[in-house]
């Protein structure tokens, strides 16, 4: 479950490379445009997790503002509320996660930045580096991009990027591994954040367990 979540942060940080058509490109490098807002901004996100033991839903709040990043993501899974919040304020990161079981611990998770963290606060919604293919689609209102031959492993084998036409910005994505799928949609976006949420507050934290690394 982890993995999944991971995957659903590393979709909004992965970097873009291959031999792609310059209009999917283009269409790219709009759309990254885009995610850097001026000021700030709050995104709405809804979950989708389909896998062959249970299909979950939930939602994620991302906020970014410059290098700085906040989210928070509520699911359940199996009768279990997974609750996390991971920040990033340009020096650290840290990770909360609340206890899904009466016998276990909240924990906060603290870790100084190293040059591979940063990568995965950084929001840059290309994909052309990571597939040797990509299909274009207009269904309409939205750009609709199928990555498929992934260059590493660790990739996705598919990914599919839908992207409003009149804005470019991002609607949504669905990234598919070997057992289970992801799709993250874009439901509401708010402009302006204040610099308050990228501050780690202890307090906010009384019975966790806390792990410095």
């Amino acid at each position: 479950m982890k993995q999944l979540l991971t995957i659903a942060l590393l979709l909004l940080s992965m970097v873009a490379q291959a031999q792609i058509s310059a209009e999917v490109k283009d269409i790219l490098k709009k759309c990254g445009d885009k995610s850097h807002f001026s000021g700030g901004a709050e995104i709405d996100i809804k979950l989708h997790v389909g896998a062959v033991i249970a299909s979950m839903n939930g939602t994620m709040k991302v906020c970014k503002k410059d290098d700085k990043s906040f989210s928070v993501v509520k699911m359940k899974v199996l009768g279990h509320e997974i609750y996390t919040e991971t920040g990033f304020d340009g020096t650290q990161m840290w990770r909360y996660e609340k206890a899904s079981d009466d016998d276990e611990r909240d924990t906060l998770t603290i870790e100084k930045t190293t040059t591979k963290s940063k990568e995965k606060f950084s929001i840059n919604l290309g994909l052309d580096k990571e597939y040797k293919k990509a299909k274009l689609k207009d269904t309409g209102k939205l750009w609709e991009i199928t990555f498929t031959g992934p260059l590493k492993k660790d990739t996705p084998r598919k990914t599919v990027m839908k992207i409003v036409k009149d804005t470019y910005m991002l609607h949504e994505v669905e990234s598919k591994v070997s057992i289970a799928s992801m799709k993250m949609t874009v439901t509401k976006i708010k402009f302006g954040v204040s610099d308050n949420i990228f501050v780690l507050d202890m307090k906010k934290y009384p019975n966790a367990v806390i792990v410095r690394k």
